[in-house]
């Protein structure tokens, strides 16, 4: 029995669910950034147009208050789930600088994928009439459009974390 939960503990599938636990807690930590950010913190902004060309091409230039709090809350929530991975998911002794570098590159393209992505579904619910009577995204098409646009990135994540940002030790 023992040498059965050995091989749980060091398989893919443990790894997987750790990987997703530290995933479903840096979620917690970044949705509650961002809603504090998006409706304390910005709430000003609302309504307000980025001239941004970057912002402009992501497509979020009209919620500024959306697109600032988004990238801040998910660089805060990719910094946690960072250091929850790495040691405590893969325990991974790969090269740090090398490790960190790769993570920030993924994690720009994925903020960059999931920025725009989540400008897009915005304008769509404002769209389709998911507003206030101020003009501003209501709550639940906004907790609806994070959730997948902070799901979406497991299908890239987990291989890059596990496979290339910290691979396996090698075996002497």
């Amino acid at each position: 029995m023992a040498n059965e939960n050995k091989k749980f503990t060091d398989g893919e599938l443990w790894k997987f669910i750790k990987f997703s636990i530290a995933g479903v807690s840096s979620f917690v930590v970044q949705y509650l950034f961002d809603l504090l950010f998006h409706f304390v913190i910005f709430k000003g902004l609302q309504g307000r147009v980025i001239d941004n060309a970057v912002f402009r091409f992501l497509g979020i230039d009209s919620q500024m208050d959306a697109a600032l709090a988004y990238l801040i809350a998910a660089t805060i929530g990719y910094a946690v789930s960072y250091m929850m991975n790495r040691k405590v998911t893969f325990n991974s002794s790969a090269n740090l600088a090398r490790s960190i570098i790769l993570y920030i590159v993924m994690v720009v393209a994925t903020i960059f994928v999931t920025a725009w992505l989540k400008g897009w579904l915005v304008r769509m619910a404002v769209d389709k009439g998911f507003v206030n009577e101020d003009g501003t995204i209501t709550w639940l098409a906004d907790t609806i459009i994070f959730i997948i646009t902070v799901t979406l990135p497991f299908v890239w994540t987990y291989p890059l974390q596990r496979f290339v940002i910290n691979p396996p030790k090698k075996k002497a």
